[in-house]
């Protein structure tokens, strides 16, 4: 009793937080560029704090950290490394990414290649792609809403949907605002989650000495034990194989540096010092969390060697399950709002940007002389909802083990987008054909790897990450389009 209560109290708090922050939010906003880009006037606090909370989703600790539990340090080659790879890549793409004058991501495409099919196409797969990516996050509130109130996971995607609604309708200025506060929330709650776990087992020392002699099974219904120092080996068996790690920076690292919603987030600075500065400030912030997250889910293997509550087949809500046993109420409180933070700040980022585009590259070429800025931010508002309903009901059936499922849709983005994107950094005039070439034949041929790694049992398909063909094929496809070029002249 004592325990629901504490719990409830910290979700109250959290809750009068989010209310505050976002509510500010809404008086910020008085046209669209505010809704859409927050006036491109975010300062390096607000870029910064926006940036870590879209970035550090559900998949960051909750698949990320049973990941590390179960496979150990590997987990970090093939998610953590290729993230950071992809955001030094933004560093460097940022100021050919500001002098465009776009207010969604897909508009580059025709600004820089005069492209409509570009811009259209885009604008399918990011809102598709996002849609689905929001089903993470809505799981992970779930789940740690079913651990906090002890209510049904089912009911408390209700909680979910009231959120993430909340915190988007005021457009850019109100995720930021609450991007802040979730920003503080997730590097204080892992930060005392990796503190306490690191106590139980005696210090840093020995939590490296213990990890390297485990040596059983990470789940109950598992036949095959770590081996002694498998915890520690970057490239252990039973995660995926070592090139498959190697492969897997295509799909996450690449698709993170072509990922819309980074783009707004340098768009949205008021300058490009402020931009360079937000990319390389989250970064250091990120490591410590990150740094969190590994000690703190490894240390937990070595704390309870044999996950038991495995029969669901369900690895993402391993961490929060172990920790809630051994920590005090009031620690697990913080860590499971932490989850909470992480999974709304990413939510209603994605949720945003799909109706923005949904907007302004789908449906408004169908209202070309509605110039009302109140009834262009309503409709954004209704593309919100059914948006944020779709996500919903995909929910009921959430994915399995988030880390690979996200890392499958970041590399949609890098097998369609990555190369007519980063061309522009080093080619002046790119020709159209050459970006519509790269990207329907890098989508294609990454859609039939991962159709038949998942359908068939060809061993070669199986050892590389679908978003490495799909990225070369691409790369290809852009080549031929501007040597095609130049034969024609």
């Amino acid at each position: 009793m004592v325990k629901s209560f504490l719990f409830m109290s910290f979700f109250f708090i959290y809750t009068i937080l989010i209310v505050y922050s976002t509510r500010s939010g809404f008086y910020d906003t008085y046209n669209v560029e505010d809704f859409f880009l927050a006036g491109k006037k975010l300062n390096t606090f607000y870029s910064t704090g926006t940036f870590i909370a879209t970035w550090f989703s559900a998949a960051s600790i909750l698949g990320l950290g049973s990941y590390l539990y179960i496979y150990g340090i590997s987990a970090v080659f093939y998610s953590i490394l290729p993230w950071f790879f992809g955001a030094v890549l933004l560093y460097f793409l940022s100021e050919t990414i500001r002098k465009s004058n776009i207010h969604t991501f897909p508009e580059f495409f025709q600004e820089k290649y005069n492209s409509q099919l570009l811009q259209i196409s885009s604008s399918i797969i990011m809102i598709i792609s996002y849609i689905f990516y929001i089903t993470m996050q809505i799981k992970g509130f779930g789940m740690v809403m079913s651990m906090l109130l002890d209510i049904p996971y089912t009911l408390s995607l209700l909680l979910v949907y009231l959120y993430i609604f909340y915190t988007t309708f005021g457009g850019l200025f109100s995720v930021v605002k609450s991007d802040a506060l979730n920003a503080s929330v997730i590097f204080v709650s892992f930060l005392i989650f990796a503190v306490y776990v690191v106590m139980l087992n005696k210090g840093l020392t020995n939590l490296y000495i213990n990890a390297i002699n485990v040596d059983t099974p990470p789940l109950l219904t598992w036949n095959i034990s770590t081996p002694k120092g498998g915890l520690l080996d970057p490239f252990c068996k039973g995660l995926r194989p070592p090139l498959y790690l190697l492969s897997s920076f295509f799909g996450w690292g690449l698709g993170l540096a072509a990922n819309p919603q980074y783009i707004i987030r340098i768009i949205s600075a008021k300058s490009d010092k402020t931009a360079k500065n937000m990319i390389v400030y989250s970064l250091i912030i990120l490591s410590l969390i990150y740094f969190f997250v590994i000690f703190g889910s490894i240390g937990l293997r070595v704390l309870i060697p044999i996950f038991i509550d495995s029969s669901n087949k369900n690895i993402d809500d391993i961490v929060p399950l172990l920790f809630n046993r051994i920590a005090p109420s009031w620690i697990t409180g913080v860590f499971l709002i932490g989850i909470i933070a992480a999974s709304v700040s990413t939510a209603n980022s994605e949720l945003l940007l799909i109706s923005t585009s949904f907007w302004n590259d789908l449906l408004k070429r169908f209202y070309k002389n509605l110039d009302d800025e109140d009834k262009i931010l309503n409709i954004n508002r209704t593309l919100i909802g059914i948006a944020g309903t779709v996500s919903m009901i995909l929910s009921l059936n959430p994915p399995k083990n988030l880390i690979e499922y996200g890392g499958n849709i970041w590399g949609i983005f890098s097998s369609s987008i990555f190369v007519p994107l980063y061309a522009t950094m080093f080619i002046k005039k790119p020709k159209k054909i050459s970006a519509e070439i790269s990207f329907f034949s890098g989508l294609i041929t990454y859609m039939l790897f991962f159709i038949l790694q998942n359908r068939t049992n060809i061993s070669f398909i199986k050892l590389i990450h679908p978003g490495m063909p799909g990225f070369i094929v691409s790369l290809l496809g852009f080549i031929a389009g501007e040597l095609k070029k130049h034969e024609e002249h």
